[in-house]
């Protein structure tokens, strides 16, 4: 009994260790993080023009967190519009104009300020 007792207090015990670790983990993502504006900005651009969209200059950006297991991103292109960036811990990434979320049942992009 006393040894029952006792792994149970060490499972109590170990339950907020657990509890600490982040449930959603994306390391690709948490490299972009990473990065200066500049070069995250260059990334994202990339990203939605190596997706065969039109994307003149990256002029904002802005992370609006986990959707899944992936990373959430927008951007606004000049010339281009505003896109939606979501992003693969395997380094994949999917780009969607922000006006085809909402019939695609996404997040909305959201305003960029």
């Amino acid at each position: 009994m006393r040894a029952l007792i006792g792994g149970l207090l060490g499972l109590v015990l170990t339950v907020p260790a657990v509890a600490a670790v982040p449930q959603w983990a994306n390391p690709f993502n948490q490299k972009l993080m990473g990065l200066g504006l500049a070069d995250r900005n260059g990334a994202l651009r990339r990203a939605i023009t190596n997706s065969d969209e039109k994307c003149g200059r990256l002029s904002k950006s802005a992370y609006r967190g986990p959707h899944g297991n992936l990373g959430f991103w927008v951007a606004h292109c000049q010339p281009g519009g505003d896109f939606a960036i979501f992003t693969g811990a395997d380094g994949s990434v999917q780009v969607r104009p922000c006006g085809d979320m909402k019939a695609l049942k996404l997040p909305e992009c959201g305003k960029l300020d």
